[in-house]
């Protein structure tokens, strides 16, 4: 057993924080550092909320003894006891498992930065983003059943649209690490999940030499096979086998419709700053690739000709049916056309009309469902389609567009 007593404080450097939202690779991360041989870097330890406990904790006792006369004179005391608690802890571990530095990163501590950087004035920071879209596509997918803590705020604020509640979740967290990022920047280098796992060997040639490491490219093949002290974080890194690049993009699988408007400007001001695409190119460019394999259906044809002879021969079901929907298209081949029912007979145009609900989906979906390849239960149930307004009208007009229950 390793001995954790005999400590050699000199041996120890500054510690290092990976800050990042969740499920932007931070685990993938600590276990690349942990795979260094002069690092090591455990599961979850939410160092931030720890101390700030600490802090609150000797403030009020030892700082309230009588010799502490003055505001300050308690600070530094509160500061200097919450160091000395974590670091003793974190330079054994570190002693203990042959390493002569430790790094946290706890998805939490990105809400206490504050403390951290007074605790620890002289960390260095590895300050990880992630595409927001592929961040809120992760989040919802690895959340079926229920979310995390740190996300369970954002669900409660927007619980009608899991889209929205994520992409928030997004932008707080980002908007912080940026702002942090600028106070801090002889502390901090940025890393881009796409390039860390596009490009491993530049990135982490660049990050060592941050951390005052030296590098070696074997490090790349060694970090799925030397075992790593497991905790909270993403489980899919103990079950792989190499660096993936195949989570890259899902995020324009939420359908457009999904993001409300008045997040977009917010979440593209930030994409220049971190060198990501806008929304809408990100949507072109992917929703472009989806099109080319498909043939081009002629959509205002196939409304004006197929649909109408459809629906008419169907509207005996419909005679309730009275408001106006709107059916958006995304995608380099789709468009907007407004469905009016009205006393049994129905008016379809190619506008953007003003409308009593919206329903919306992908050219490529669209295509499915109008071949038979795919349900609009399916479809639905997937996150492929998406309804706004009067929901119960969207439901009647999407079941008369594509047929079956809706």
């Amino acid at each position: 057993m390793a001995n954790t007593n005999n400590r050699h404080p000199e041996l120890i450097k500054q510690p290092i924080f990976i800050l990042s939202c969740v499920r932007s690779g931070s685990t993938m991360l600590r276990c690349i550092v942990d795979t260094h041989p002069n690092l090591c870097s455990p599961g979850h330890l939410n160092l931030g909320p720890l101390c700030a406990d600490l802090y609150t904790t000797t403030y009020y006792s030892l700082g309230k003894l009588p010799d502490m006369e003055t505001e300050e004179q308690r600070e530094q005391l509160a500061i200097k006891e919450t160091r000395r608690v974590v670091t003793d802890l974190l330079d054994r571990y570190a002693q203990g498992k042959g390493k002569t530095n430790w790094c946290e990163k706890s998805t939490i501590n990105i809400d206490y930065l504050e403390i951290l950087a007074k605790v620890f004035p002289q960390a260095s920071y590895i300050c990880l983003y992630r595409n927001c879209l592929d961040v809120a596509y992760s989040s919802i997918k690895f959340s079926p059943l229920g979310y995390m803590p740190e996300l369970a705020g954002y669900v409660q604020k927007r619980p009608t649209n899991l889209v929205a509640a994520m992409i928030d979740n997004w932008l707080d967290k980002t908007g912080k690490l940026i702002a942090f990022e600028q106070t801090h920047a002889g502390q901090c280098i940025r890393v881009n999940y796409e390039s860390l796992v596009r490009q491993p060997e530049q990135v982490l040639a660049k990050l060592f030499d941050f951390l005052g490491e030296p590098w070696d490219e074997n490090l790349i093949d060694r970090i799925f096979q030397v075992p790593h002290d497991q905790g909270d974080g993403d489980v899919k890194v103990w079950f792989s086998e190499k660096i993936s690049k195949d989570s890259i993009g899902n995020g324009t699988a939420i359908p457009l419709t999904a993001i409300p408007n008045e997040l977009m400007a917010e979440i593209d001001t930030f994409n220049r700053q971190l060198g990501y695409p806008t929304i809408e190119s990100q949507y072109a460019e992917q929703q472009g690739d989806d099109e080319q394999t498909l043939p081009d259906m002629g959509l205002n044809d196939f409304f004006q000709n197929r649909f109408l002879r459809n629906a008419a021969a169907r509207m005996d079901k419909f005679s309730q049916l009275q408001g106006v929907c709107k059916l958006v298209i995304t995608g380099l081949k789709g468009g907007v056309w407004t469905i009016e029912s009205h006393s049994g007979d129905l008016t379809l145009r190619e506008d953007d009309k003003l409308s009593d609900c919206t329903i919306a989906t992908t050219y490529k979906v669209f295509h499915e469902l109008v071949e038979g390849r795919k349900t609009a239960v399916n479809a639905y149930e997937q996150g492929e389609i998406t309804g706004d307004g009067n929901v119960v009208m969207a439901l009647e007009f999407g079941r008369l567009l594509f047929g079956g229950e809706f």
